[in-house]
């Protein structure tokens, strides 16, 4: 049966399957249903289902305190897919706010996920191109509404821009059990703007470091007098530089969307987007002769340029089309449907470093022309019933999960002039032909059935997941007419158990795995298998049942976690320019998380992590035991900010945040390592009614540091002090 067959009848079990189980009673379930706190946020993904009219008018308020409200929400739904309290998933999940975001001046996604525990921003380095950081030491899977992005390389992969945003979720550990095949670590889920009924207008213009010069804005409303169609538009226009000598940041940011109420039970939302991206590479690619250890020549300058401001281009186009169909076929029972066709063009030239001269003056590099182009689409259906059996409360979801992926790669490299490290001149470099490297046409498929339940019996807490998925994909080499085949099932789970004390002190415990396809062969031609993972994470959750004296809406997490992956590709020792799956990666540690308001209206984040990732086996004896680069094994961070009022026009605030990460490797097996850092950032603003005018510095003591280092010539400055103004106006 094909995966389209394969989903069509699956939809339909999907649709029948809340009719012909047992039989329900909805009044009983809504009495059962657990208490939410009373300051429960709205479900990002889906509306809350009303059981009754006054519960329904109860939400619309509560959903709009939780919006503008501060840095903790109380329910996440992207981790269970089911608006389930924070405090009662048994997971640990950082949901970053929109309010959060805009404190920050959350820039890039990098940016709006530092202060999160055990999330990695690759020492704070900034690059236009996309996210290179790690959770719990794995490269996380990038989600937008609920459904993967284009899985493509980093730098070349889909663009996410925080001013779209509500609110990211950060999944830490594997989430195979609903979303398919993925990475251990976690995944990242932005959750697009959207259009309401309580709409707040915004108009921003930014200035700043790098010759940042952006305007911006979110503006939205009611259609007809009914106010059964409303619309948003987010618009977003930037000329910037960046730390690095002639790498630009320009971008062209638009995203409208429509949304349908034609009754209280069906909400039909249209999400587009489209965005434009003129930048560059931050990466550097500096030794680490004259970055991390002392050279004779001495110090290579921050904003060093290794590639070349004549040839370099970076150039995204993205378009983004898709939909949010929420139907209440009864007051227990809903409907819910996510599409979205995503489509990109990179061109991609820049040049590399290759090796570091014997003089150590000198570096010998290549130069690359990439260009890809991706297509996705992706389309997840799932029903969620909520109904009782005795004294135990169940809610059951099932769904349907569809993933279609074309990329198209193509690249050619060559040879290009050695560049003095102290004494720059720059030749013109000599393009190398298209796609003479590589030329490769690669199709996926991905259909995925899953179900949960989650089942309260008076204090206790069970969340069972399991999903089963068949992937298929087909890799053609145009440059020799090879074509390699691959089809590959697995089914993957998860069971979480949490118990609701009285005080609110909820301990927790749950086993997870993964797997991920990996494309490609060995030398003797046989298809790689999934790389498999399992994680068992144990850990507490702290949210007040009653406030407590001077705080607000807090929370404490703190967890231990234990992931191991195996059938990592490795080396093939005897045809090293091929791989074999002998590996295994391990990370085990501790997180903790705070967010939430303390005594005298002082809202704070704070994290602290500790991990310890480990080769555990490779073909390569000496990599065996070491730590993989650039992922380190301490960080923790902290911000405060403190907002005061003056009179009922005038308010100010102040904000200060130090973010601390340990020491790396720079290399594998180990040969030198990249120091710990430590920067601080600032915030201020002043507040005339709804006209703000707010400060931000990021590193503002102009700490000089590396940022990371892959191997011996692939290290990277990290930016210097950065300040920006914006003034935005609501209305």
């Amino acid at each position: 049966m094909s995966a389209t067959h394969r989903a069509a009848f699956c939809l339909s079990a999907l649709v029948s399957f809340p009719l012909s189980g047992a039989v329900f009673h909805p009044a009983s379930a809504a009495e059962q249903k657990p208490k939410a706190p009373a300051t429960r946020a709205q479900n990002t993904q889906s509306p809350k289902k009303p059981a009754t009219k006054q519960k329904a008018a109860v939400h619309e308020t509560i959903r709009v305190s939780a919006k503008r409200g501060g840095f903790l929400p109380a329910s996440a739904s992207s981790a269970t897919k089911t608006s389930t309290p924070l405090e009662l998933t048994p997971q640990n999940i950082t949901v970053i706010t929109q309010e959060r975001m805009s404190v920050l001046n959350a820039r890039s996604l990098s940016e709006a996920v530092r202060y999160a525990a055990g999330v990695s921003d690759y020492g704070s380095k900034d690059d236009p191109r996309g996210y290179f950081g790690t959770i719990r030491g794995f490269t996380p899977d990038i989600y937008l509404d609920g459904t993967r992005t284009p899985d493509a390389s980093t730098s070349q992969s889909f663009s996410i821009e925080p001013w779209g945003l509500e609110e990211m979720d950060v999944l830490r550990g594997a989430s195979s059990a609903l979303y398919g095949s993925g990475q251990l670590g976690g995944i990242i889920n932005a959750v697009s703007k959207r259009p309401h009924l309580d709409q707040v207008n915004e108009i921003d213009f930014q200035t700043g470091s790098y010759g940042r010069v952006q305007g911006a804005v979110d503006v939205g409303g009611a259609l007809n007098s009914r106010k059964t169609l409303l619309w948003r538009f987010n618009g977003l226009i930037r000329k910037s530089d960046t730390y690095a000598k002639n790498i630009k940041n320009n971008e062209i940011y638009v995203a409208p969307s429509l949304s349908w109420h034609p009754d209280d039970k069906t909400v039909a939302t249209l999400l587009t987007s489209f965005e434009q991206l003129d930048a560059g590479s931050t990466a550097q690619f500096l030794p680490a002769r004259g970055t991390v250890l002392p050279s004779k020549w001495g110090q290579i300058a921050r904003n060093f340029l290794s590639s070349d401001a004549d040839y370099d281009v970076y150039s995204k186009r993205q378009v983004a089309v898709g939909y949010n169909l929420v139907r209440h076929i009864l007051p227990n029972w809903t409907i819910t449907q996510n599409m979205r066709y995503a489509h990109l063009d990179v061109l991609y030239r820049f040049v590399t470093t290759s090796s570091l001269s014997a003089d150590q003056q000198s570096i010998n590099r290549t130069a690359l022309n990439q260009q890809g182009n991706y297509n996705n689409v992706t389309l997840d259906t799932r029903s969620d019933v909520v109904f009782h059996t005795g004294p135990i409360h169940h809610e059951i979801l099932t769904g349907v999960d569809f993933r279609s992926d074309f990329l198209a790669n193509r690249r050619g490299q060559r040879a290009a002039p050695a560049l003095n490290l102290y004494a720059p001149v720059y030749r013109a470099i000599t393009w190398p032909s298209y796609a003479t490297n590589t030329s490769t046409n690669e199709t996926e498929t991905d259909t995925g059935i899953y179900a949960q339940e989650q089942a309260n019996w008076q204090r206790w807490y069970l969340t069972l997941s399991g999903r089963g998925d068949f992937t298929e994909s087909m890799t053609v080499n145009n440059l020799t007419g090879g074509r390699t085949p691959q089809n590959n099932n697995a089914f993957t789970g998860r069971v979480g158990l949490v118990y609701q004390s009285a005080i609110g002190l909820n301990p927790y415990v749950s086993y997870a795995t993964s797997f991920q396809p990996q494309v490609g062969t060995t030398y003797s031609g046989s298809a790689f298998v999934p790389t498999t993972g399992k994680q068992i994470e144990a850990g507490v959750k702290y949210k007040p049942v009653t406030p407590l004296r001077g705080v607000d809406n807090f929370m404490l997490t703190a967890d231990f976690f234990n992931l191991v992956q195996d059938n990592v590709l490795t080396a093939d020792p005897n045809n090293t320019s091929f791989s074999v799956q002998t590996g295994r990666q391990r990370t085990r540690g501790f997180e903790f998380e705070g967010v939430g308001r303390l005594p005298y209206k002082i809202d704070f984040i704070a994290s602290f992590t500790y991990q310890d990732p480990r080769v555990l086996k490779s073909n390569t004896v000496s990599q065996i035991g070491q730590r993989p680069v650039a992922i380190p094994s301490h960080m923790a961070s902290l911000f405060l900010k403190r907002d005061v009022a003056f009179s009922a026009l005038w308010q100010a605030g102040i904000g200060a945040g130090m973010r601390y990460t340990g020491n790396t490797a720079g290399s594998i097996p180990l040969t030198f390592t990249v120091p710990s850092q430590l920067v601080w950032d600032l915030q201020a603003h002043i507040d005339r009614g709804r006209t703000r005018i707010q400060f931000n510095g990021t590193n503002i003591a102009n700490r000089k540091y590396v940022a990371m280092c892959t191997r011996d010539v692939a290290c990277a400055w990290a930016p210097g002090r950065a300040v920006f103004v914006t003034l935005s106006q609501r209305w």
